[in-house]
């Protein structure tokens, strides 16, 4: 007599075997976690495709003149005249930064009301001037050899008013006769900070020391949270783990943001993302706080510097000149561009409205002139 062939994984009597079963199940699970692994290097991959397409971008933009790099390209080489281009952030942040760094102004003896603010006092009373938190003073010399060293706690953070991109901010724990500086990463004396400060001495020094911020989550540094803000508007917030003057690190390692928390990816690509750097947690107050005080500096363009701390959002400083304007994709670089053309029309706007700004007739009387005209 014939016996019909049982299905694999059935046995005699025609049920399923529960070890068939079990296998069948290893095998589907195997199956997934590999197709799970090619997936996230075929993503990896894509990355850095996308990092370099736009590092490449960045580079290509940089290498084009200021009127090629603003041309629309809808008008050929005879048409440059009277092709109105395109915005771009970059070259009017340089502008910005020429203007008040080679004294382009000083035979006019114009002074922009944002160098007001240039010294770090001076910032920080007119954060909180504006209901912005600024970090608590625990004592200001007149030179470095006046700092009373031991009549501060044992963390702290010694500035001098003077002098961008951090060169003069030490962050500091007092580690037996001795300090670790959080920037460089090193043990350093407070004989050495002190002579470093003196190399930055200018007769209008002020040095002076803070509270020693601690992040949300941890004992160390809050991250340096730096918002480009465009007359009132803030529009890219760039967040970094340390700050870049004095570190030692090889690395520099940023996140990059919109005022809503969406992050962006390769808008600055020469700049490595790190998933170390944390995500800011208030967005909304951040956006609120740094538009209100770009909007009282009434200039189209400012950075102004946050962190954020295990009791809220607090005042760093303000850089009316971003140093190294961050060279950006073409699209970004236009996207900013506008957004900072828009800004200085809305300032001018507003010094029109107020009689700040306008035109200055002659003795003449606008209709004997119009008749004569």
């Amino acid at each position: 007599m014939n016996q019909t062939a049982q299905p694999s994984g059935h046995d005699v009597d025609g049920e399923e075997d529960p070890e068939a079963r079990r296998q069948a199940r290893r095998s589907v699970r195997a199956a997934r976690r590999q197709l799970g692994r090619v997936q996230r290097k075929l993503q990896a991959r894509r990355s850095e495709v996308d990092l370099l397409k736009a590092q490449v971008e960045i580079l290509r933009a940089e290498l084009r003149t200021p009127v090629e790099r603003q041309s629309s390209f809808a008008a050929g080489p005879d048409e440059r005249e009277t092709d109105r281009g395109i915005a771009s952030y970059v070259i009017a942040a340089r502008m910005h930064r020429r203007h008040n760094t080679t004294g382009v102004h000083r035979p006019t003896k114009l002074r922009e009301p944002i160098l007001e603010l240039y010294s770090k006092t001076a910032a920080r009373a007119f954060a909180e001037q504006h209901g912005v938190q600024i970090p608590a003073s625990l004592g200001s010399w007149a030179t470095p050899d006046l700092i009373d060293w031991d009549g501060l706690p044992n963390r702290f953070v010694m500035k001098s008013n003077r002098g961008g991109g951090g060169i003069s901010v030490f962050p500091l724990e007092r580690r037996g006769d001795q300090y670790y500086d959080y920037i460089a990463s090193e043990m350093t004396t407070a004989e050495a900070v002190a002579e470093k400060l003196w190399s930055k001495h200018h007769p209008e020094s002020v040095y002076f020391a803070e509270e020693f911020l601690v992040g949300r989550e941890g004992t160390g540094l809050p991250d340096d949270i730096k918002v480009f803000c465009f007359y009132g508007e803030p529009a890219y917030i760039e967040v970094r783990s340390e700050d870049w003057s004095r570190s030692n690190a090889m690395h520099r390692n940023a996140r990059a943001f919109l005022p809503d928390g969406t992050e962006l990816f390769n808008a600055r690509a020469l700049i490595d993302r790190s998933e170390t750097i944390s995500r800011p947690q208030d967005f909304a107050t951040i956006a609120e706080v740094s538009g209100r005080l770009s909007r009282a500096i009434r200039r189209p363009l400012e950075r102004i510097d946050f962190y954020e701390t295990d009791h809220g959002i607090v005042f760093g400083e303000l850089t009316q000149n971003p140093g190294r304007p961050p060279a950006l994709v073409p699209h970004w670089d236009r996207r900013m561009g506008d957004i900072y053309e828009d800004a200085a029309a809305r300032l001018f706007t507003d010094l029109t409205s107020e009689g700040l700004l306008g035109l200055q007739y002659g003795k003449r009387s606008r209709e004997t002139s119009s008749a004569q005209g």
